[in-house]
């Protein structure tokens, strides 16, 4: 396997650091990356889907918290 063709990154379903590869069982290349560790196939697309919902939701609760306290951030 080609060292670009991989990358780690964290994976949502086994929750853990892991490599993903671009090759299938076959060793046949060119299909969407899926996560080594999961006993089951987690793509990389859905990691993306993942980032993407949490980044939403980390901009919105930014919005909704300035909107109650007026912009004011409190430090306990």
């Amino acid at each position: 396997m080609k060292k670009h063709d991989d990358k780690i990154i964290y994976c949502y379903c086994c929750r853990k650091r892991t490599l993903f590869v671009r090759r299938d069982l076959h060793n046949n290349s060119g299909v969407e990356s899926h996560c080594s560790e999961c006993s089951y196939v987690w793509f990389e697309w859905q990691n993306r889907a993942v980032e993407r919902e949490k980044e939403k939701w980390i901009e919105y609760n930014g919005e909704v918290a300035n909107k109650t306290n007026g912009g004011q951030i409190f430090i306990h």
